[in-house]
């Protein structure tokens, strides 16, 4: 019995010093806040009203909320707003009167030195004076959309292991064949993964899939979401190690940077990198991803009429 507990005690002892001599690798941290939303759209409460009445004396508005949670910032310009649904001049208005900018550029949502989210800005859009002149048969239900088109874009962080040889060891400080960390700002299209793999001795492969996250559309950038099998589903793609001697296959447009069109939701891209080193390192590769983008949402209003 006596020789059974010292060999427990011996083992234990073992695989204590076996894990104190081990380092253990740091988490890596993510640069960006994160998330899957762009802007965030909703009407302002009671605007659109719930019901209105008809003939000519009911004024009405109808109130777009912005808020840029995302880390992109969006100039005013690059932001349309539009109401669909019912017929303007059906309540006083023209089209002109149906589409919108906001008064103020939309600051990014962002992480400070600190670490401390900062939000990103909010404003509102508003369609005034709408009206429904003409006298109804009766309670009508008209439903109203706003339909929300914005310029957006997402930056891309991971980390290449760069070695002598391209050949892994026990011990280094990196590994090449991998399924690497990868960090996405927020926004509703994302990098969801990214894996490097040796070729050769003095290049590396690299390869990360693009996929959307949010329920919107996707356009080519500065397109206006205009819906057109040229511009659908289109994302602008920039990729930058630092490094010359870098080549990606399936960008339309150039070596480091193209256009791409997601098939089937999604789109896998493979670069190589040249590279000569008598070190082993860890190096930077960013991605940026940009697009146009469109959302909407609906309420109903229901016209009553007048007696």
């Amino acid at each position: 019995m006596k020789n059974y507990v010292n060999i427990i005690l011996i083992l234990a002892l073992l695989i204590f010093a076996s894990g104190c001599g081990k380092e253990t690798a740091p988490s890596k941290e993510s640069p960006f806040i994160g998330g899957t939303t762009g802007l965030l759209i909703s009407y302002d409460e009671g605007a659109p009203p719930a019901e209105v009445y008809d003939g000519g004396d009911f004024d009405f508005e109808v109130v777009v909320k912005l808020k840029n949670d995302g880390e992109q910032s969006v100039s005013k310009d690059k932001v349309e707003v539009s109401l669909s649904g019912i017929d303007p001049r059906e309540f006083g208005l023209s089209d002109s009167n149906f589409v919108k900018h906001p008064d103020e550029d939309l600051e990014k949502t962002y992480k400070d030195s600190e670490g401390n989210k900062i939000e990103g800005t909010t404003t509102w859009v508003v369609f005034s004076g709408l009206n429904h002149r003409e006298s109804l048969i009766g309670n009508t239900p008209y439903t109203v959309r706003a339909e929300v088109c914005y310029n957006y874009a997402t930056d891309i962080n991971s980390m290449l292991c760069i070695k002598k040889g391209q050949i892994d060891k026990e011990g280094d400080i990196c590994k090449i064949t991998e399924e690497k960390a990868v960090f996405n700002s927020g926004g509703p299209v994302q990098v969801t993964s990214f894996k490097e793999t040796p070729k050769g001795s003095n290049k590396f492969n690299f390869q990360f899939t693009i996929k959307p996250k949010g329920n919107g559309g996707i356009y080519k950038k500065d397109s206006n979401c205009e819906y057109t099998r040229a511009n659908e589903n289109k994302i602008f793609v920039s990729v930058d190690t630092g490094m010359s001697g870098l080549t990606c296959v399936g960008l339309d447009g150039g070596a480091t940077s193209g256009y791409i069109t997601l098939y089937s939701g999604e789109r896998t891209i493979t670069c190589t990198q040249d590279t000569e080193t008598n070190t082993n390192f860890e190096k930077p590769v960013n991605i940026k991803l940009e697009y146009d983008y469109e959302e909407d949402i609906s309420t109903q209003v229901l016209v009553k009429h007048s007696t």
